[in-house]
């Protein structure tokens, strides 16, 4: 199988970073590129060749078996659906961890909105975790830290995508009863490098602090896709370009295009996601505060499930009826995404300008928006 170390492909990292922790001499570290992604660099002076890096690469899903069942899930708690994105399913195994006297980890903004991993030990903390964030986080020294709380015997939630938990599972090497694992149904990560510069625009723009993001407010309702920036002064505004360019698949990382984790085999214990189709599956489900996806995907997380069974009205599905309309495929790379990012490691694209180039490059051909404006009259004309 091919790999990172023998081809220099970006497509086959997802930038995990389990491989600089698995080295025995210290030989790798993970550096930025000029797209804003993480990638090893091997110090040839100290490797030893040992190949632990092959070994322990976190970009191989290595499940046969798809034995997971699915589920529309909505949290019973009409407070706890407010503040989460979708059905509010995170929120109670969140509080299934606390109270075990355990810690959750999952994906949060720090003080520069930067978007990383971080770790809560009360509910209320765990807060900051709820909502979507479509940046590829910073796991920091998020896998160190769940190995230490392991060790201590604590229970351990981590949340994030397939991909970084396939890095946690190789970095922990063997398995860890207190650990439950949930990843996100993950559509593609987004460049932390292009945010930044969006963050900076958006700022310049308006002459203000950005306070922080709501990429999936409910404020317009669940299916509501345009993000609410929210400025320190209290300023609310709609602005979607950003959210369009990761949409269209034009920011995101180049092993998002091939990954390997995007498929019915979920090596977690529970995938949770927006339950996007609902309608043609039940139309009878009140989806008015959104509602998940939530599928059980090992003995560990069936276990679980049962226990928590109380806490969410819930309904099995056909697991693949369910796969055909969320994202268990691979993305289409958008014919612009090379050029956008050569600008802007030209800086031609910067913080001045970003939000101007990110709506130029996707905005649909003109045929397609007649196309498109004809089939909208069409739909609501009065017959």
């Amino acid at each position: 199988m091919e790999n990172y170390f023998d081809t220099n492909k970006k497509e086959l990292c997802n930038g995990c970073g389990a491989c600089a922790l698995m080295c025995p001499v210290n030989a790798i570290e993970m550096v930025e590129d000029e797209e804003g992604f993480l990638y090893p660099k091997i110090d040839k002076t100290k490797c030893i060749k040992c190949n632990k890096c092959k070994k322990y690469c976190g970009n191989r899903n290595e499940k046969d078996i798809a034995d997971e069942k699915a589920y529309i899930a909505i949290n019973k708690s009409k407070d706890e659906l407010k503040f989460s994105s979708s059905g509010g399913i995170f929120y109670i195994l969140a509080k299934y961890t606390i109270e075990k006297g355990g810690v959750v980890c999952g994906v949060t903004y720090d003080e520069e909105l930067k978007v990383i991993h971080d770790f809560a030990n009360n509910l209320e903390e765990c807060k900051k975790f709820c909502g979507s964030k479509y940046v590829r986080s910073d796991l920091k020294n998020a896998y160190e830290k769940v190995k230490e709380y392991l060790e201590r015997n604590t229970y351990v939630l981590f949340t994030g995508t397939a991909c970084q938990i396939s890095g946690l599972k190789n970095y922990l090497g063997k398995k860890c009863e207190k650990l439950i694992t949930c990843d996100i149904l993950c559509h593609a990560n987004p460049s932390p490098k292009v945010f930044e510069i969006y963050i900076k625009n958006l700022q310049m723009i308006k002459n203000k602090k950005i306070k922080t993001i709501w990429f999936r407010s409910k404020e317009n309702g669940w299916k509501n896709q345009t993000p609410i920036i929210e400025y320190a002064d209290g300023e609310k505004e709609e602005e979607n370009s950003y959210f369009k360019a990761f949409v269209l698949e034009m920011i995101n990382r180049p092993s998002c295009y091939s990954c390997e984790f995007a498929n019915k085999r979920r090596i977690t214990d529970f995938t949770i996601g927006d339950f996007w189709g609902i309608e043609k599956i039940d139309s009878n489900v009140n989806t008015e505060r959104g509602v998940s996806l939530l599928t059980v995907n090992s003995n560990n997380g069936k276990k679980i499930f049962k226990e928590l069974q109380d806490k969410m009205i819930y309904e099995e599905v056909d697991y693949d009826l369910a796969a055909s309309f969320n994202h268990y495929h691979n993305v289409k790379i958008h014919k612009n995404r090379n050029k956008f990012f050569k600008q802007m490691e030209k800086r031609k694209i910067n913080e001045q300008n970003i939000i101007k180039y990110l709506k130029k490059y996707t905005k649909r051909p003109l045929y397609r928006r007649i196309l498109g404006k004809i089939k909208y009259i069409i739909n609501h004309v009065n017959l």
